[in-house]
């Protein structure tokens, strides 16, 4: 019973890891948006940690400025 649930543990866990890195690398193929640690050229299969880079950023302010 024991090992079962560690069993489950750790597969609810590498299914979330695995679910996290599919969501990066959704947005890593967003422009605008740098892939920092991920698997493939630039996050393109799994992606787990991303941020916005400076053209993110451009973006982010004329979209700003244009909506207010």
């Amino acid at each position: 019973m024991k090992n079962s649930m560690i069993i489950m543990g750790v597969t609810v866990i590498l299914v979330i890891f695995l679910f996290w890195g599919l969501i990066g690398s959704s947005k890593a193929a967003e422009a605008g948006i740098d892939c920092d640690v991920g698997i493939g050229d630039d996050g393109s299969v799994f992606c787990w940690k991303w941020h916005q880079n400076i053209l993110g950023d451009i973006g982010e302010a004329i979209d700003d400025a244009w909506n207010n």
